[in-house]
């Protein structure tokens, strides 16, 4: 039979055991965060560019006529400036997220309750914003509203990156295809999914037995370079494929090459074809 001490004692440890379960599931603090992306392969991860603050933005990176802002507050997402054009990005599962963090890195952190969170690293030519996902309960999906021109919309690519474009259908910045890893480096199912001016980052970590802290991202980078319309009559898949493999350096890659130009060609109108000065191309579909 239990002493009034004894059952003081038991109900002590009944009422925090609870609380203490949530905080290791739930809550990221920021060390955390930092531990979880010394975890990331270096190729993977971007560096932060050398950044100023001010009173509502933990960093702003101004490079020539472009200029990335990085809230304090992270319901007032992230704003990217360049070319005469603006787009403002919104992050993910914001509730339970706190105010901004500066890591040793330069990156930008927002602690949560929520078992998710975000970070953003501002870069010379856009932001890279990573996900981590700390507990097997959160969400799978990962949505960033995009506020941009009127007319603008969102389009994926055959690699599965996407293109957000302006009304007259010139890109203002483009992602690279999805990433995602888990704590020991083991690569977890992830995709892009567009709805409206929204881009959702699947995460399939409920799809096998995957190591948590998982991290996953979008890159935004600003587009610089061209693009042209490759009407029906001009889409001949193998000599496309051909020339733009020799152009990667890759030419025996070209069966590869025609399988993506035949994805973007699959309503038989034409592809758009993207390039950029680094040597990237890839098509989308009309």
């Amino acid at each position: 039979m239990l002493g009034a001490s004894g059952l003081a004692m038991l109900m002590s440890v009944a009422s925090i055991a609870p609380a203490y379960a949530a905080d290791d599931t739930d809550n990221v603090s920021a060390a955390e965060v930092e531990n979880a992306l010394a975890d990331v392969s270096p190729h993977l991860l971007e560096e932060a560019a050398s950044a100023s603050a001010t009173a509502d933005a933990a960093a702003v990176v101004v490079t020539g006529e472009t200029a990335a802002s990085v809230p304090r507050d992270p319901a007032d997402g992230v704003d990217l400036n360049f070319d005469g054009s603006s787009l403002s990005i919104g992050l993910p599962a914001l509730d339970g997220t706190a105010t901004a963090v500066t890591l040793d890195s330069g990156a930008i952190t927002y602690p949560s309750r929520n078992g998710v969170a975000n970070t953003v690293v501002p870069l010379s030519d856009g932001v890279q914003m990573l996900t981590t996902v700390a507990s097997p309960d959160a969400s799978t999906s990962f949505s960033y509203p995009i506020e941009m021109p009127i007319g603008g919309s969102i389009a994926l690519a055959a690699d599965g990156s996407a293109i957000v474009t302006d009304a007259a259908g010139d890109p203002l910045v483009t992602t690279g295809a999805p990433w995602a890893v888990d704590a020991r480096g083991v690569a977890v199912p992830t995709h892009y999914e567009v709805a409206g001016t929204t881009l959702i980052q699947v995460v399939d970590h409920d799809a096998g037995e995957f190591s948590y802290p998982i991290v996953a991202d979008p890159k935004f980078t600003y587009w610089w370079g061209g693009k042209e319309w490759w009407p029906a009559s001009r889409v001949n898949v193998s000599l496309i494929a051909t020339a733009v493999a020799g152009y990667l350096g890759m030419p025996g890659a070209a069966l590869i090459v025609g399988s993506a130009i035949a994805l973007c060609n699959q309503a038989g109108r034409g592809i758009w074809v993207y390039w950029t000065w680094a040597g990237q191309v890839w098509c989308t579909g009309p």
